[in-house]
Order: structure tokens, then sequence, then C-alpha cells
């Protein structure tokens, strides 16, 4: 029997599944269909099947239905979870539909990021970066060791709280803080955050000089710079490497480091 408006309101988008009420085994055995909806949509391929029309080759549920059906049974409906977001229904769907085989005909919506092998996970998200590969990363590049704060925090950050760990304040001297393009944090030797400097009109990066706690020791700069969000979901938890060599790896006891723009 379909919902009724205020039922429809109170799902909102939904993630359902048609159920073999003939099959007595565990539910992933019962259930041939699984997709997403609001209002009525969870019945709507049984009344589709009910005008009696004559099915595709590719029509699997829509078969299984009318065969259910001439065995004098109705198909269960099943609502898999409730009051989400059209983007939420979609990915639960995504993620449910491969273990149904081939009786889903459809694919779910942004199939590529789920049930991903392990060299598909690594092949995203574990292969260092070529320097060389990034517009951004070919200029004069600082990293600086987040290694002393809370990863967690950080991804959880707003941005201030990510600048001010990420711009500052580094122990590089003048020269080549004037010409730092973009300063990357890494903990571990991963990219955590990625700032792109603000240039003056001659081209000279923006940064404070901050003179040294200490009489004699070098003083620090700390850098004004945009976040580079776009990058850091790119980028983020890898390693930067050229010529085989893994820049983001900061030697023991140094807080940050210098590279100069590639040739």
């Amino acid at each position: 029997m379909p919902f009724n408006a205020m039922v429809s309101a109170k799902l909102a988008a939904y993630v359902y599944a048609l159920a073999d009420p003939r099959e007595k085994g565990a539910l992933k055995d019962r259930i041939f269909y699984i997709g997403k909806g609001n209002g009525n949509r969870c019945f709507s391929h049984a009344q589709i099947e009910t005008d009696g029309a004559p099915l595709n080759e590719g029509e699997h549920k829509l078969a299984k239905i009318r065969e259910i059906r001439s065995a004098g049974n109705d198909v269960e409906v099943l609502i898999v979870s409730h009051g989400l977001t059209d983007t939420q229904a979609f990915s639960l769907e995504t993620a449910l539909i491969p273990l149904l085989g081939d009786t889903n005909k459809v694919a779910g919506h942004g199939d590529r990021e789920f049930w991903l092998i392990e060299n598909h996970v690594k092949e995203l998200y574990d292969r260092p970066i070529e320097r060389g590969d990034i517009d951004l990363l070919r200029g004069n590049v600082l990293f600086v060791s987040l290694n002393k704060q809370d990863a967690t925090k950080l991804l959880k950050g707003v941005d201030d709280e990510v600048a001010h760990a990420t711009l500052g304040n580094w122990n590089l001297n003048v020269r080549d803080s004037r010409r730092v393009d973009c300063v990357i944090g890494v903990k571990n030797s991963l990219i955590l955050s990625i700032f792109e400097t603000e240039k003056t009109s001659d081209n000279i990066t923006r940064f404070d000089r901050l003179s040294a706690p200490i009489k004699g020791a070098h003083g620090r700069s700390r850098f004004f710079g945009t976040r580079r969000g776009d990058l850091e979901e790119r980028l983020r938890g890898r390693t930067v490497r050229q010529d085989g060599q893994v820049l983001s790896k900061i030697r023991p006891g140094a807080g940050c480091q210098f590279f100069p723009a590639m040739a």
C-alpha cells in the first residue's frame, strides 16, 4: 500500500530493497534489487509489472516480480535507510548495489568510489606524487613539519587554525622567504595542508619577519597565503617525490625544508 503524504515527508530520500518472500535464508539471499527513492518510488516497479507490458531482456527485477506474483506472493519492500539527503541516498545505494551482482543492471551513482580492490586504493591515495605533475609544486616549495600537531584536529579544524599551524613561524632565511610560492604542511612525510603564498606587485612573497627570541639565533618567517583545498583533496596523505627523492620527508631536527623551483 502506498505511503501517505505525511509518511513520505518523514522518509525524505531513502534507500530501499526488494526481497523475494519465498526465500527463507539470510536477508542477502532474499534481496534482488536495491534502489534510491522519494515518496512511493519503492512501489513503482511492482506497478510497472502490473501493467502487463512485455519485458525487455534487461528487466531482471520486473521479471523477478512477475515470477513472485505468479506464485501467489507479493514482493517484500524494505526501507534500508531513510531521512537522507539525495547525495547520501545515492552514496548508500551505490555502496550496496555490488552485493547483488547482475540483478541491479544499472550501476549506482559514483560507483568508482566503492568496493575498491587494495591496489586501486593504493593507486588513488598511496601513490607518491611526482612534483613535476602539479603546477604549483613546480615553483619554490617550502615543506614544513606538522609532526607536533594533532593531525585529527587539523583535518577537522577551521581555515584559521590550519593556516596558523602551516604558515609560520619557520626558520628560513630572508632570500628564500621572498621566493616561496607554496607552503606544504606534512606529518610523517604525508601532506596535510597546502597554501599558495600571496605576492606583492613585484612578485615578492608576502611574509612577516619575526625577530629571533635568542640573541644570535636566526629570525623566522610567517607567510601570508590562501589555502588550496582543491589540491588538498587530491594530494592529502601522499608524499612528494622528485628524481627518486622524497621531498616531503623533512630531515631530523629541521622544522622545514625549502626546494627551489624546477628548471
